[in-house]
């Protein structure tokens, strides 16, 4: 299980960081770092900001890449959780009626299973070097599989969701 959300966690993180890649090309923020004044400025600081910008995304300690596979992985589990409510709740209390309550413990669920499978020791940092190694053919089918397990979490909540609505609507 720690094996596989890691892989989800890595996925996540490394395509988010190749979209970044993709569109820095038509990056609004981008093009001004091509005008000339801006150029001069930072000619005169040493740096060039595109790499900097690049850093940012890709360092998997504290990267806008790592912050966004944070979310996927929080989501993921989140949205399995209250999925799981909603299957309840629909079977079982139908009359009933979701609560911030239940909102909360999908919360702490979420953030106690990632912080054990993922974050707990920096875990995914040993795993991110393990699926570095991979062949790139193996990479490209955990690629698919990440992505049609997130699309699973998805569509997953959207019908528990529409289950519970479905069966509350029959009881009026």
């Amino acid at each position: 299980m720690e094996r596989f959300w890691n892989i989800i966690y890595y996925f996540s993180y490394r395509s988010h960081y190749r979209f970044h890649l993709l569109f820095n090309e038509i990056n609004p923020v981008a093009l001004v770092y091509r005008l000339p004044f801006a150029k001069r400025h930072f000619e005169k600081m040493g740096i060039d900001p595109v790499t900097e910008v690049n850093k940012a995304f890709r360092d998997p300690k504290s990267g806008v890449s790592t912050l966004f596979a944070d979310g996927v992985v929080i989501y993921s589990v989140f949205a399995t959780c209250l999925g799981v409510m909603f299957l309840c709740i629909g079977f079982f209390e139908p009359k009933s009626r979701l609560t911030f309550y239940h909102f909360v413990a999908c919360g702490v669920i979420s953030a106690a299973l990632n912080h054990a499978l993922v974050w707990r020791h920096d875990k995914y940092l040993g795993y991110f070097k393990k699926f570095e190694k991979m062949p790139s053919k193996v990479r490209r089918l955990w690629a698919w599989t990440s992505l049609a397990f997130i699309l699973g979490v998805i569509l997953f909540l959207i019908a528990c969701f529409n289950f519970m609505s479905s069966r509350q609507r029959n009881l009026l």
